[in-house]
């Protein structure tokens, strides 16, 4: 191997999203590169360079409860065809189900056996909030809030949600969902109705109108009904929910945050109508609600930027494979719960000058409640940056928030996975051990950089014990 080999590194990538309007996908090639830093050395995505953008298809169903599997694997097979592509070339990727689609009954078992198929991939159902943090991130508004120093809101605008995101210099601080898409009723060419979601029932008394299969809709009915959708967007955007409607189209806690806000960004399909970038309609109400929301950004004059994405904004471009080797201070009281895979990172933000129980407990449930994730149900990485008590006292305070914010998973004696970028892992795993309930599979490991939304492996322990390979996988988007 070269020396420049051994500082280099280049992966084939692809990224598939399967949405309640469109399914299509992605390939791209990774440079990543040898970066030294004050903590350590450690691959870094340097490039990113699109070598495919598929087809856009609408996401084909059998009924209204279940996505039709076979015709979404033909597609997906003619894809890896016309890109030149075999399953082998792939290194890394992600597939991942969202809006309205990730609530059909199949959902779960299709995306795992398309991540099976497809080759080395992380695969999630994305459920309302965490579907906001990856479109927020895909559209390039995360990045631009970040060099920017602006506070933007991102409005992700698909088929059937609207997934919104609060970001503050590139930090996402809080996330909605509201039930308002463009395709909760689609038509064919005589303007009859083919397809109804459950959520645009919530119109019908308001319109005088029993959606049914085969009713023909008028412009001007469409019109209507893209009015109101778009209107209860904007209440749940301002804060201010008042009619019924609105307030059952929204799927999770309303928005808390008073603070103003600089600019608004949409991605998502309906987005292309937002910015002009299309006339075409596909059977749906996308047109229509994407200009009675042009219509309601003029009439508030509210300022809006282009995000570099958009209906592309949940394509995950690939998971980026970095190799990193733990501290020689980490914890595993049982070993044999080792190797463990494709484990997503949450970063519970924590005020490290304000280290008190409720403070750690309430941060951590916070972050189960943003990745959409029951705590006790799936197994999690809990990431912690920066010092987090330097004393035995401190370092107690600190295990018993963490303990209290996870009953379920000590009851259910599921791993309890702690990362830290300082060599504190072995005080916290041990002072846990002594001072909580929590006795068993205590993973506390340290000196390894990783952001929320990644997903981690973390292998058996090598050199007598000492230290931990952990793989990173963090979520590249395909800006």
């Amino acid at each position: 191997m070269s020396s420049n080999e051994e500082y280099t590194l280049a992966l084939t990538s692809c990224g598939i999203d399967v949405g309640t309007t469109t399914s299509h996908l992605i390939f791209s090639k990774l440079k990543l590169e040898k970066i030294y830093t004050p903590r350590g050395v450690k691959f870094e995505v340097t490039e990113r360079e699109i070598l495919y953008k598929g087809q856009i298809i609408l996401t084909p169903l059998i009924d209204g409860q279940n996505i039709d599997y076979l015709k979404l694997v033909e597609f997906l097979k003619e894809e890896y065809i016309l890109a030149k592509m075999s399953i082998d070339d792939i290194d890394t990727g992600a597939v991942i189900i969202t809006g309205e689609s990730a609530k059909k009954e199949n959902a779960e078992e299709l995306v795992k056996s398309l991540a099976h198929k497809a080759g080395k991939f992380v695969c999630a159902a994305a459920g309302p909030n965490f579907e906001s943090v990856i479109a927020a991130m895909g559209s390039g508004a995360v990045q631009y809030s970040k060099k920017s120093q602006k506070k933007v809101i991102n409005i992700d605008i698909g088929g059937g949600t609207s997934n919104i995101a609060i970001i503050e210099n590139g930090e996402i601080i809080e996330a909605a969902c509201v039930n308002v898409g463009g395709r909760l009723l689609a038509f064919d060419k005589n303007n009859k109705i083919v397809r109804i979601e459950y959520p645009i029932r919530y119109l019908e008394e308001k319109l005088g109108i029993n959606f049914q299969y085969g009713l023909e809709i008028t412009e001007n009915q469409k019109k209507e009904i893209a009015k109101i959708l778009a209107e209860s967007l904007f209440e749940v955007l301002d804060q201010k929910i008042v009619s019924e409607i609105a307030k059952k189209l929204l799927m999770t806690n309303e928005i808390d945050h008073k603070e103003a806000i600089d600019e608004y960004i949409f991605s998502g399909g309906v987005a292309e109508y937002i910015y002009n970038k299309t006339k075409q309609e596909y059977g749906d109400l996308g047109k229509h609600l994407g200009e009675e929301i042009r219509r309601i950004i003029n009439k508030k004059k509210l300022i809006i930027q282009e995000p570099k994405e958009l209906i592309r904004a949940t394509v995950i471009g690939a998971g980026q494979y970095t190799l990193q080797v733990s501290g020689v201070t980490t914890h595993i009281s049982d070993e044999d719960v080792l190797p463990i895979y494709n484990i997503p990172v949450l970063e519970p933000k924590i005020n490290n000058r304000e280290i008190t129980e409720e403070n750690i407990k309430r941060a951590i449930i916070k972050s189960f409640s943003l990745f959409d994730i029951d705590e006790g149900e799936a197994i999690v990485a809990l990431s912690f940056k920066g010092a987090i008590g330097g004393s035995y006292a401190g370092l107690t305070t600190f295990a018993k928030g963490v303990v209290g914010a996870i009953p379920n998973t000590i009851k259910k004696e599921k791993p309890i996975i702690m990362v830290f970028d300082r060599d504190v892992g072995n005080s916290v795993g041990n002072v846990m051990k002594r001072e909580t309930d929590a006795t068993k599979n205590i993973i506390s490991i340290d000196e390894i950089i990783v952001e929320e939304g990644d997903f981690i492996d973390i292998d058996v322990p090598k050199a007598g014990g000492q230290v931990v390979p952990v793989v990173v996988k963090s979520l590249v988007f395909s800006n």
